[in-house]
């Protein structure tokens, strides 16, 4: 038994190259936007049990968002993003559930990985919060926002030796503040890719063991795959609104 820690390559259109994890992600996008449709085409005017959860969902995430940003309008903004991303990466979580997706192959491989257990793509998913809450930022003040990453001020107020050193500092400093963006996308798509790539690589183990493992000693594992699947799409949400709110409310009050 072997397992991948890279998407495997299924064919190439071009130079574009389609993996095994690409494909999951478009599967996973089409998956959603039908059953959206099928949701979108059964609401009533009198809300069916189905609308009701929903809306309670939904009205839950609002007031963590809202208590985030520090306003309902803010919050509002931002809650089609946070809650796409949370939405993808629930269902991404638990796409392997749906019965025969992981016996689906070509050829040899695999033809739909989780997308959350691919590194590329949990590293782009984390770029795309991190750029957004700096797009934000530079919308609202871009000299500010450049300036506290490329700090040149201080060199521009040197008027003596003892200046020289504070102007270093500073320079190093915003270097520092660079590193952190950077390890904010490290810390959020490896967190992600981590528990479900190793979520995965149990229960796989577990059904290879033996033939009696096969069937009734899996599903407890399973169980908790699917509960770690919640917890982590929930979590990454709540981190990418902690991010793009902080960004948000710094500037907000700055402009």
């Amino acid at each position: 038994m072997t397992f991948s820690l890279t998407a495997e390559t299924l064919f190439r259109i071009g130079p574009l190259t389609i993996t095994n994890g690409v494909f999951g992600a478009f599967s996973v996008t089409a998956f959603i936007t039908f059953f959206a449709i099928l949701l979108r085409s059964g609401m009533t005017l009198v809300p069916t049990r189905a609308q009701v959860a929903i809306e309670q969902v939904i009205l839950f995430c609002e007031g963590i968002f809202a208590q985030a940003f520090g306003s309902k309008e803010a919050a509002r903004k931002f809650l089609p993003l946070l809650m796409t991303l949370f939405i993808f990466i629930v269902v991404a979580n638990q796409f392997s559930l749906v019965p025969l997706v992981s016996q689906i192959v070509l050829g040899e491989k695999s033809l739909i990985r989780l997308p959350t257990s691919d590194l590329s793509q949990t590293v782009m998913l984390s770029l795309m919060v991190v750029i957004v809450s700096h797009v934000i930022a530079f919308r609202m003040a871009p000299l500010k926002h450049l300036g506290s990453y490329i700090r040149i001020g201080a060199v521009l107020k040197i008027r003596s030796p003892k200046d020289v050193g504070t102007a270093i500092l500073e320079l190093f400093l915003g270097m520092l503040d660079i590193a952190g963006e950077l390890a904010k996308v490290i810390s959020l798509a490896c967190r992600l890719f981590g528990n479900i790539f190793a979520g995965e690589v149990m229960v796989a183990v577990i059904i290879g063991l033996s033939v009696y493992t096969s069937y009734i000693v899996p599903i407890p594992f399973m169980l908790l795959s699917l509960f770690s699947g919640f917890v982590q799409a929930f979590v990454f949400m709540l981190l990418a609104t902690q991010f793009i709110a902080t960004t948000y409310k710094t500037y907000a009050v700055r402009s």
